[in-house]
């Protein structure tokens, strides 16, 4: 949920029980000034009818009002005082009930006690009220649309600078050394952290220059002594006073030697394709660099005896380095024949919308979530690497690819698309 949204929702459910607390108190206090308007309009009508008995000659009773709730009459009962109170009585027309307000008042004049009672409908109180309850709602409701969609206004304006910056960071890419510039802000807020943010940026960027100039150094200098090793190596391996024990420890030193050179320019070209230096693309027909590559590894489908299938369609080119071209493929082919069975199979399949390798083969031991991970290999293939599939994952990335695994049925599939970003 965006930060806006959940903003005006908290307003929401802040304003909604505040408007309600205020609707009733105003209802309350309404009703409470419309009572004592009502109250003080029946006092003048009692003190009008004090001096209405005070013009009697003779004590009477009279009827003060034209529905004949108000009067005055004789009291015998010697009451005093006076008082208010709220009367219902059924409507002879409809049935309906309705609600009264009586003020009932003890005068005594000329040695004659007289009961005053004044009554008042509240239907026009009621009205009244209910006029001013409608207005009231209509205002608080009006205010509570114009302050979210002010609300909404102002957030989309103040907080602008943040979404400026997110876009920055998401458009960002350490790799390709993308540069980042942080719009101008007046918020102290945003210029913090768009301060924090550049900075931070540009320590990340310097480290992980030296870290590429290291490895990217390191590797060329530990090329030289590893070639000077193994030439040592074949040098002793020529001895004819090397006994056979001898020659098998000198054998497992070549060994060791060859796998750490195989795995220094694996790393070393991992450093170059993360440092973008494969710049030069052209259009490579996967068709013919397919062929090529199965043609290199002919002997190792005959020495497994493996069947191949080939599934040529439209033809697909794909603009990207046509050196990392043969790595890609060729890397693929050789992880397909090294998890094969014996006597197993190979399906290609070449398409306009890219390419497929299945092989069948034992499940892994590891999730297919960690298949292109550096260094993560199945225990089964232990003269892997585990390098190979990660340097599949880093080309398929800077030719605009995209690549999946999946086992299903016996069979590993790997499937490289350009319509699936």
């Amino acid at each position: 949920m965006r930060l806006i949204t959940k903003t005006i929702l908290y307003y929401l459910l802040v304003c909604i029980p505040l408007m309600a607390v205020v609707a009733v108190i105003t209802l309350f206090s309404i009703k409470r000034a419309v009572n004592e308007n009502l109250n003080e309009t029946m006092w003048a009508d009692a003190q009008r009818a004090k001096l209405l008995i005070n013009s009697f000659k003779e004590p009477q009773n009279v009827v003060i009002s034209l529905d004949s709730l108000s009067s005055i009459k004789i009291d015998t009962t010697g009451g005093k005082g006076n008082g208010y109170l709220n009367i219902f009585k059924i409507d002879a027309e409809d049935g309906e009930q309705i609600e009264y307000r009586a003020f009932r008042y003890f005068y005594p004049s000329k040695g004659t006690n007289y009961l005053i009672t004044i009554v008042k409908p509240k239907l026009e109180e009621d009205d009244l009220i209910e006029n001013l309850l409608d207005t009231l709602f209509i205002t608080i409701g009006f205010l509570i649309i114009a302050f979210f969609v002010l609300n909404w206004i102002l957030s989309r304006t103040l907080w602008k600078p943040f979404n400026k910056t997110i876009k920055e960071l998401e458009h960002f890419e350490l790799k390709k050394g993308t540069s980042f510039h942080f719009q101008s802000t007046s918020t102290s807020e945003f210029k913090k952290l768009n301060s924090s943010l550049e900075k931070m940026l540009e320590k990340i960027k310097r480290d992980f220059i030296v870290q590429k100039e290291f490895t990217e150094n390191a590797s060329h200098e530990i090329q030289t002594p590893l070639a000077v090793i193994k030439a040592r190596i074949d040098l002793l391996l020529q001895s004819p006073n090397l006994k056979e024990n001898e020659m098998n420890q000198m054998q497992a030193i070549e060994n060791a030697v060859n796998k750490l050179s195989s795995l220094n320019r694996a790393l070393l070209l991992l450093t170059k394709i993360d440092n973008n230096q494969f710049k030069e693309t052209e259009p490579v027909d996967m068709k013919e660099v397919m062929e090529k590559t199965l043609l290199i590894y002919s002997d190792s489908f005959e020495t497994k005896k493996i069947a191949l299938t080939k599934t040529y369609g439209s033809g697909l080119k794909i603009n990207m380095n046509p050196v990392l071209a043969d790595i890609l493929v060729g890397n693929l082919i050789q992880n397909a024949i090294r998890h094969n069975f014996e006597g197993g199979k190979i399906e290609i399949d070449v398409n306009a919308n890219g390419f497929s390798i299945l092989n069948t083969g034992k499940p892994l031991n590891i999730g297919a979530s960690e298949i292109f991970e550096r260094f993560k290999k199945n225990d089964a293939s232990k003269e892997s690497l585990g390098l190979g599939l990660s340097i599949v994952k880093s080309i398929a990335e800077v030719s605009g690819l995209k690549i999946k695994y999946e086992f299903r049925a016996d069979n590993h599939i790997f499937t490289l698309s350009t319509e699936l970003l």
